[in-house]
């Protein structure tokens, strides 16, 4: 998975040579954690985190993104990279025990997307690598503990992104596809919707 990831890196590093557009985003994403034990749903509830980053559009066509026909519509990558936070409350996923999880991502999405104007819309994988986390039991002390990476939870995550951008406004919903549950029998994936401001500081087309 730190193979995927480095990939994805060295395409965002390649492709920032060739960027046309460059944003600054951020904003709040509820998430939450599908748990299923032994093929069995567990219920559990979601969380609200935030998010920071920055995103490129590097076009297909150069030429015709910069003339006039970039009313008519674009296609290209647009890969953003962010800080974001995401977890779950009362996930049984860690030791079997109703905890509230909080993890901290670095994570690139690499969609690819068509804009026109004030609109956009993509599509594309993401890769994620939790940089830390907590736990926090809803029985005992209720004291904040550090996330055992290995053993109880996985750090990487993957998935599919898709988002709909309207003038400022970022609209995107990550599915994850990677098994973070550490347990033989548990199978736990992220899934997130996030809220953005997306403010372009650099446009080419402009």
């Amino acid at each position: 998975m730190k193979k995927i990831l480095c990939s994805f890196l060295m395409v965002t590093s390649l492709a920032s040579v060739q960027a046309q557009r460059l944003d600054i985003l951020g904003g709040i994403n509820p998430s939450g954690i599908h748990h299923k034990l032994e093929g069995d749903h567990q219920k559990s509830g979601g969380t609200i985190g935030s998010h920071f980053g920055l995103a490129m559009f590097v076009p297909f066509d150069r030429k015709a993104y910069n003339d006039a026909s970039y009313s008519e519509g674009s296609g290209g990558l647009f890969p953003a990279l962010q800080y974001i936070k995401k977890g779950a409350s009362k996930s049984s996923v860690i030791n079997a025990s109703a905890a509230d999880i909080k993890l901290k991502y670095l994570q690139l999405n690499l969609p690819v997307s068509y804009v026109v104007d004030w609109f956009g819309i993509g599509i594309g994988p993401y890769a994620a690598y939790a940089l830390s986390g907590n736990k926090k039991y809803r029985v005992g002390d209720g004291a904040k503990e550090k996330i055992d990476f290995g053993n109880e939870l996985k750090r990487m995550d993957y998935g599919i992104g898709i988002n709909m951008q309207m003038s400022i406004f970022k609209l995107q919903y990550d599915w994850g596809l990677a098994n973070l549950a550490a347990g033989p029998s548990d199978v736990a994936k992220m899934r997130s919707f996030s809220i953005s401001l997306d403010i372009p500081l650099v446009n080419t087309a402009d």
